[in-house]
């Protein structure tokens, strides 16, 4: 009997340790279920930092284009007349939407061109 029992004890005790190598091979936290999400995380970070590293090089060259002895200066004037909301005076300026009836058009220079003659409508009974 004693036997038997060590027979069936000691391959059992190593089918247990098995086991538990295995199970920690594919779901534990180094094992292959994990590998897998961190191969999926690494695709999408470096993704992100693809586009991070764009738009840095993006604000780098303007950075470099203001740091050198001449600045260049349409960048100077488009980004200063970006900034204060300002217009050139040569700047042509054209509505996306019409003006609604009675309104002046703005003219160059801030002015406001005269409003339109009122006219009176004619209606037929």
């Amino acid at each position: 009997m004693k036997r038997r029992v060590r027979a069936v004890i000691i391959p059992l005790l190593l089918l247990i340790v098995t086991g538990y190598f295995v199970f920690n091979a594919i779901k534990g936290s180094r094992g292959i279920t994990a590998q897998r999400q961190d191969q999926g995380l690494l695709v999408r970070d470096q993704a992100t930092l693809a586009g991070v590293q764009a738009r840095r090089d993006r604000w780098q060259a303007r950075v470099d284009a203001l740091r050198h002895h001449a600045i260049d200066r349409d960048m100077l004037n488009a980004q200063s007349r970006s900034v204060l909301n300002l217009a050139n005076p040569d700047d042509l300026s054209v509505p996306l939407k019409p003006l609604p009836p009675g309104t002046a058009a703005p003219v160059a220079g801030g002015a406001q061109a005269p409003a339109p003659p009122a006219t009176a409508s004619t209606a037929k009974p």
